[in-house]
């Protein structure tokens, strides 16, 4: 008998179920002690349960809803006929209720499935078959991984190559600019020096002149009245 999607899907624990599952336990043994009996918690887990790690670490990852539709779909898209793996799944599920030991469960379904040719052998072949399904999807996910990695992430490494090169180009004109300013800056200051040197030795050329055309100047000068007072005598 095949299973629908909705029925696969029910198959699997997901972590919303063992926090369920989970809490029901511990009340469970809270009354079991607190009436003091000892008779074994029934076994409620269902076999192919997987524990999900719950965190934001990206490092571990998360139980994805979207991923586990896609996985259980797969898997409902490939159903083999007849009673195989999912089946014998789905009965014992029907019977999680059940106060027995899970090996008694098991041998209960195994032995009602066996009058359709369900097999031990069968049930493990189907198994193996769906767990290639699965290996399957992982093997297509990995390849859309990969392209999103060249497209995607490799186009944004490119670009941060890019943008390195153009700062690269941008920083050795940064330094060209730099070095023509430094060097600018140590010819204005040696010009400047200089300019000062020749303001100086102009002022002192002049100054030195004054002086000397004052003295040859203030003796004509002298003279001349010396010789204009000859005259008034």
């Amino acid at each position: 008998m095949a299973l629908n999607l909705s029925k696969i899907k029910g198959l699997f624990v997901v972590p919303e179920d063992e926090e369920i599952i989970n809490k029901k336990t511990t009340e469970k043994k809270k009354e079991n002690k607190t009436s003091k009996k000892t008779t074994k918690s029934p076994e409620i887990n269902l076999p192919g349960s997987t524990k999900f790690p719950q965190t934001n670490s990206p490092g571990k990852g998360e139980f994805n809803k979207q991923i586990f539709e896609s996985l259980t779909k797969a898997i409902a898209d490939a159903n083999l006929p007849g009673e195989d793996y999912l089946e014998f799944i789905s009965a014992l599920q029907a019977m999680k209720n059940i106060n027995l030991d899970e090996k008694v469960k098991m041998q209960t379904v195994l032995a009602t499935l066996s009058t359709k040719g369900l097999t031990t052998q069968k049930i493990v072949e189907s198994a193996d078959y769906y767990m290639k399904v699965l290996e399957n999807e992982k093997e297509k996910f990995k390849q859309v991984m990969i392209k999103q990695t060249e497209g995607k992430v490799g186009n944004k490494h490119k670009q941060i190559k890019t943008l390195e090169e153009q700062n690269r180009k941008k920083a050795d004109k940064i330094k060209v600019l730099t070095d023509e300013i430094n060097n600018n800056t140590s010819q204005m200051g040696k010009l400047k020096k200089d300019l000062e040197t020749a303001d100086l030795k102009i002022k002192s050329t002049e100054n030195n002149f004054n002086v000397t055309f004052s003295y040859v100047a203030d003796q004509i000068a002298n003279k001349v009245e010396k010789i204009k007072s000859l005259t008034t005598n």
